[in-house]
C-alpha cells in the first residue's frame, strides 16, 4: 500500500471510548420513553400505548436487520468498495436480542392488538392462534438474531485477533483469506431477512386486519427495511466522520454508491407498493381493496397517505437523481433523516387504522416519548457496539483492496 500506511490503520482500527453526554442522553431518552409506555398502558390511553409499542418494533427492528443486511451483502458479493463500512452497517446488531426480548411483551397487550383473538375465523384458526402465533413469531425473531449475530461475531473475532497481537505493527493479512464460514452465515442471514421478516410482517401487521390479505407484502416490508438501514447507514457515516476519525475510511465514492443504493430501494419499495395497489384497484374485490381504500381515501388517515408518499418516495426520487446532491454528506443526512420519519409514518399507517376506530390520528406526545424511547435503546446499542468492537474489519484482505481503490 503506497498511499495508506497499515500502523495508522491499526491504530485508527481500535474502538473509540463513550462520549459519556451522548449515552446519558441517550439513556434519559430510554427511561422517558419507558415512563410513557407505563403511563400510557395503565391508564385510558392503553390502546395508543400498544399501538405505538408496536409500530417502534416493527420500524426499529426492520431498519436494524436491514443495515445488518448490507455487511452480509458484501460479503456474500465480495465486494471491497464498501468494508470501511461493515462496522457501521452491523452495529445496530444488539439490538436484534433485544427485539426478540421486546417482542413477548405484546403477549400483555395483544387484546388490545389482534382482532382475530375477538373474533371466530375457523377457515385462519389453524393459523391465527396465540399459541402458535407467539411461538412462530418469538422463533423468526430468535433466528434472525442468532444469525445475524453469528455472522457479525465471526468478522470481528479476526479484527480482535489480528488487533491483538503483542507486535507494535501487525502486517496487513496477505494469505489467503478463508472467510467461508462467514459466508455461509451471511447466505443464511440473507435468507432469513426475507423468509422471516415475511413472517413478521404478516403476523405483526397484516394479521390485525384477518380479512385482507396479499402475497406481496412480505416483499414490500423486507424492501422498505433495507430501504430504511441504508438510510441510517448513511446517518451513521457521517457520525463516524466527526465522532469516530474515519473520515480517512468514508470517501466521495462510498457516498456515492450509498445514494444509489438508497435511489434504487426508493424504487424497489414503491414498486412493490404500487403492484399491491394496482392488482388491488383493477380487481376490485371488497376484501382486498378496503386495506387500501381506508388509508388513502378515508378521514383521517387520507392526509397522512399523501404525506408518506411525498417524503418516502417522491422527493427522494428528484433528489437522488443528482449526482451532485449524493455527494454533499450533510444534506443526505437532512434527506435520510426525512426518508426515517416518513417511512416511521409509513408503518404507523400500515398498523394504526387496522386497530383506532377514534375520529382523529392518534399521534401525540405519548407516541413521540415511546418513539423516543426506542431511538434511545438502538442509539445505547450502536454506541456499546462502535466503543468495544474493532472499527475497521482489518483482518480481512478485501477491506485492504478496498482502501487501494478509494486511495
Amino acid at each position: 500500500m503506497s498511499e495508506v500506511d497499515p500502523t495508522v490503520v491499526f491504530q485508527d482500527a481500535h474502538g473509540r471510548p463513550p462520549e459519556w453526554v451522548i449515552v446519558l442522553v441517550l439513556a434519559v431518552c430510554v427511561v422517558a420513553g419507558a415512563a410513557a409506555f407505563l403511563y400510557g398502558t395503565a391508564g385510558a390511553m392503553n390502546q395508543r400505548a400498544w399501538q405505538a409499542f408496536l409500530v417502534n418494533l416493527v420500524f426499529w427492528t426492520g431498519l436494524s436487520c436491514g443495515a445488518v443486511l448490507f455487511s452480509a451483502v458484501l460479503i456474500i458479493t465480495k465486494a471491497n468498495w464498501g468494508r470501511s463500512l461493515k462496522r457501521l452497517a452491523e452495529s445496530p446488531v444488539l439490538f436484534l436480542p433485544l427485539a426478540f426480548l421486546l417482542f413477548w411483551l405484546l403477549f400483555i397487550g395483544k387484546e388490545h392488538l389482534f382482532p382475530w383473538i375477538h373474533e371466530d375465523l375457523p377457515e385462519k384458526r389453524a393459523w391465527l392462534n396465540v399459541p402458535f402465533f407467539f411461538i412462530r413469531e418469538g422463533a423468526a425473531l430468535l433466528l434472525l438474531a442468532v444469525a445475524a449475530s453469528v455472522m457479525v461475531y465471526l468478522g470481528i473475532r479476526g479484527d480482535q485477533q489480528l488487533l491483538g497481537r503483542k507486535e507494535d505493527a501487525p502486517a496487513p493479512p496477505t494469505e489467503a483469506y478463508r472467510g467461508a464460514t462467514q459466508t455461509v452465515w451471511a447466505n443464511i442471514y440473507a435468507i432469513f431477512f426475507g423468509v422471516l421478516l415475511t413472517v413478521v410482517a404478516f403476523d405483526l401487521i397484516m394479521s390485525l386486519d384477518p380479512h385482507w390479505y396479499s402475497t406481496l407484502f412480505g416483499a414490500y416490508y423486507f424492501a422498505g427495511s433495507f430501504f430504511t438501514g441504508i438510510a441510517a447507514l448513511i446517518i451513521l457515516c457521517f457520525f463516524a466522520k466527526r465522532r469516530l476519525g474515519l473520515s480517512p475510511y468514508i470517501k466521495p465514492l462510498h457516498l456515492h454508491n450509498l445514494g444509489k443504493l438508497l435511489l434504487g430501494f426508493c424504487l424497489i419499495t414503491a414498486d412493490f407498493f404500487y403492484a399491491q395497489f394496482f392488482i388491488m384497484w383493477f380487481g376490485n374485490l371488497p376484501e382486498e381493496s378496503h386495506f387500501v381504500l381506508q388509508r388513502v381515501r378515508a378521514l383521517p388517515w387520507k392526509p397522512l397517505a399523501w404525506t408518506v408518499l411525498i417524503v418516502c418516495f417522491a422527493l427522494p426520487f428528484v433528489v437522488l437523481l443528482s449526482r451532485r446532491i449524493k455527494l454533499k454528506h450533510g444534506f443526505m443526512v437532512a434527506l435520510c433523516l426525512l426518508i426515517l420519519i416518513g417511512m416511521w409514518l409509513e408503518r404507523f399507517l400500515l398498523i394504526a387504522p387496522s386497530i383506532w376506530k377514534g375520529p382523529q390520528i392518534p399521534l401525540g406526545l405519548l407516541e413521540l416519548l415511546i418513539t423516543v424511547g426506542f431511538f434511545g435503546l438502538i442509539g445505547l446499542c450502536i454506541v456499546f457496539f462502535l466503543t468495544r468492537f474493532p472499527l475497521l474489519p482489518v483482518s480481512d484482505p478485501l477491506f485492504w483492496q478496498g482502501l487501494k481503490r478509494v486511495h
